[in-house]
């Protein structure tokens, strides 16, 4: 009767192939051509490199459930035992169904410079609830009449001036507004800091976590790739522990919360926050705080979902076809369950083809109309 081996039995041979030193960043380098060919043994080094990322430096590896572990390494260890020359591009055809299954909508595998790249397949479409008000820019913010209204479609790639251009303009906008419409639409993330400094000033308080408890990992691998990221990270993620892996901030329960102060608060108006599928990264870690302004209301559609498994990226070069293995560094526990995929559930929902922005002004104004006082008799 033959043995079944066990998901660390599977890991280890797959390792066999490889070592710490073999973890590379990335950085700007261009994939080598589909064409490329490979020999056997570098195919089987290929794949032992990118198992060692995703058993050891990959955050969530240690929370997916078994059966999802068995059938990526099944489908690795397929790879390696019947491994023969092949191309780059004959390698990432094998590699995707290791990527596809995974519930990450982070995670992916690219072959940069040719426009190809594995992502997992259980994304979910969503309705088209209309285009960023400052599509085409970092932000846009203007007054209508009583409405502030102040819009982000990315946080990638904003320059210092320009993070100090937003906040005169926030700063000027919110004192002078009843109420704030908040356009996020397409916001797949970035750097958060333009808009949790304006979340934070919007709550009065710079102590709403992002998530309940954050988790990093701490192996010889994983140690070794923070090292290659110092540049970037510092050394905040370096903890002396042989626990992986290892909870990084704990924000405890419930009761020990920060909870909304309206006197300390910058803004106690109503809030829109204009959301669709495109968001999601940073752009749900604002979704997250400004949820815990009492008056903020989402308008659109589900977001994404891409915020469990996140944070900065380890970009790994696979060694001999130059693809970039890009995985999350921290897990994160949130407070809703079922956040992967799913996403945040607007509070007042549009179908396809309805603009979230004409949506919330609509609303608006069905509002005041209500909240007028009516002549007597």
């Amino acid at each position: 009767m033959t043995k079944i081996p066990t998901v660390r039995e599977m890991e280890e041979l797959l390792l066999r192939d490889s070592k710490t030193e073999d973890l590379v960043e990335a950085g700007n380098k261009k994939s080598k051509t589909p064409n490329t060919k490979l020999t056997a043994k570098q195919v089987q080094h290929e794949v032992s490199v990118f198992a060692r990322v995703l058993i050891n430096i990959y955050c969530g590896w240690p929370f997916h459930n078994e059966v999802l572990k068995r059938k990526i390494l099944k489908t690795l260890l397929d790879i390696r035992n019947n491994a023969h020359d092949m191309t780059a591009a004959e390698l990432l055809k094998q590699l995707r169904p290791a990527i596809e299954i995974i519930p990450d909508n982070h995670i992916n595998l690219r072959m940069v410079g040719y426009d190809t790249s594995v992502r997992t397949t259980l994304r979910k479409p969503r309705p088209n609830v209309g285009k960023n008000i400052a599509s085409g820019k970092k932000f846009h913010t203007t007054q209508h009449g009583n409405i502030g209204i102040i819009a982000v479609p990315t946080l990638s790639g904003w320059t210092d001036d320009e993070r100090k251009m937003f906040e005169k303009q926030w700063r000027t906008i919110l004192p002078q507004s009843e109420i704030l419409i908040i356009d996020l639409r397409g916001n797949g993330g970035g750097n958060d800091k333009p808009l949790s400094d304006m979340a934070d000033y919007i709550l009065g308080d710079e102590n709403f976590p992002f998530a309940r408890r954050q988790y990093i990992r701490n192996n010889p691998d994983a140690n070794a790739v923070k090292k290659i990221y110092e540049h970037v990270n510092g050394t905040k993620f370096n903890i002396k522990s042989t626990t992986d892996p290892i909870i990084y901030e704990d924000n405890g329960n419930d009761d020990t919360l920060p909870k909304f102060d309206a006197t300390r608060a910058g803004f106690n108006g109503p809030i829109y926050i204009l959301i669709d599928g495109g968001v999601m990264s940073s752009g749900e870690l604002i979704c997250t705080l400004l949820h815990n302004h009492p008056k903020a209301k989402f308008v659109g559609t589900n977001t994404r979902g891409g915020e469990v498994y996140g944070y900065n990226y380890a970009h790994i070069l696979l060694p001999h076809s130059h693809m970039q293995f890009n995985v999350g560094c921290v897990y994160r526990e949130l407070f809703q369950e079922n956040f992967e995929l799913n996403g945040y559930t607007p509070d007042i929902k549009c179908t396809d083809g309805m603009d979230a922005f004409t949506v919330a002004m609509t609303e608006i104004e069905k509002n005041k109309t209500m909240q007028a006082p009516t002549l007597e008799r």
